[in-house]
């Protein structure tokens, strides 16, 4: 058990990210490839969950720190995090001894099986949110999955559950490496667990970061989210791994600025008196169209988040 406690970089952190080597297990499909000394991110899909990509769209976060690995997000189902064990044994004779279930979606947590089968085995963690949230929905999102995927891409399948123990503002120690621990209800989901390094300035955002890729909104809360990462951002961060790897100026401005359009563009049609079926034509979202999923995805964001801002409206409450 651990002990636990309580901007933009420019271009030239840009062109270095964008020019990662990745460092591939031979005979797996996952690979690694390398942020900062001892720090990799498995190479995964930056798209929605399908069958045709097995649901491997987690770009989980591993970090060696002397005192064992510790793997964040392992990922969808057993045969990926085979494969991502078989990557970090391509890297390091290091025990796996911490995994992090940022938040309770099935695609960044039903691998924890796989990693439940070393000795010794390591220690799952989560915020006391997360855990309850997992115990309630883990056997429904694992059929869900089985449906979706089929059941030979989730053979092996099962639900381990992490230990309530991410506290927010808390710390989680890592050998040398220290991460501050957040927690966000209600935000991408209904309990986002960020980890934020200072000493690597890294952070690891789970859901809440999205690079050129509209975000997921489906039990989101505008509000909660767009809250959330002001606060990130600032955080003296040179690497953020969210739904894909990048720096803060390619994964949280935009996405907050993505989050801002719905706000502003629905706050003044309300105050308009315009109604839902003109919603669409509202958000100024033509710097976002070329992003991935915009045309099945953005509809459907700005329905819900309509949903969100009429309830806050009617009541009075500010929109800000």
């Amino acid at each position: 058990m651990p002990t636990t406690r309580r901007g933009f970089l420019g271009a030239t952190l840009a062109l270095a990210m964008n020019g990662w080597r990745p460092a591939a297990a031979a005979g797996t499909r996952v690979t690694l490839e390398r942020l900062q000394p001892g720090v990799y991110v498995a190479r995964a899909g930056n798209a929605e969950v399908a069958r045709a990509n097995a649901a491997e769209v987690v770009p989980t976060l591993v970090h060696l720190s002397g005192a064992g690995v510790l793997v964040v997000d392992p990922g969808p189902q057993a045969t990926w995090g085979g494969a991502l064990l078989g990557a970090i044994r391509a890297l390091t004779s290091q025990p796996v001894r911490w995994v992090v279930n940022t938040h309770a979606h099935p695609e960044n947590v039903l691998a924890n099986a796989a990693f439940a089968r070393l000795r010794p085995r390591p220690v799952f963690l989560a915020s006391a949110a997360t855990a309850a949230l997992m115990r309630q929905r883990c056997a429904a999102c694992l059929a869900r999955m089985a449906t979706l995927l089929g059941n030979g891409a989730m053979r092996g399948a099962a639900i381990v559950l992490p230990e309530p123990a991410l506290q927010p503002d808390g710390w989680l120690h890592t050998g040398a490496t220290a991460w501050q621990v957040q927690v966000y209800a209600n935000a991408h989901s209904a309990s986002d667990t960020v980890l934020y390094a200072p000493r690597l300035q890294l952070l690891c955002a789970g859901g809440l970061a999205y690079r050129e890729r509209v975000p997921e909104m489906q039990e989101a809360s505008l509000q909660g989210w767009r809250r959330a990462l002001r606060r990130l951002q600032e955080l003296p961060a040179r690497t953020v791994v969210g739904t894909a790897p990048g720096t803060p100026a390619q994964t949280l401005a935009p996405t907050l600025a993505y989050l801002d359009a719905l706000a502003d563009g629905i706050g003044a049609a309300l105050a308009a008196g315009s109604d839902a079926s003109r919603a669409s034509d509202a958000v100024a979202a033509q710097p976002f169209r070329h992003w991935r999923h915009f045309q099945s995805r953005h509809p459907l964001n700005v329905q819900r988040a309509w949903r969100e801002l009429e309830d806050q409206w009617m009541q009075g409450e500010p929109l800000a």
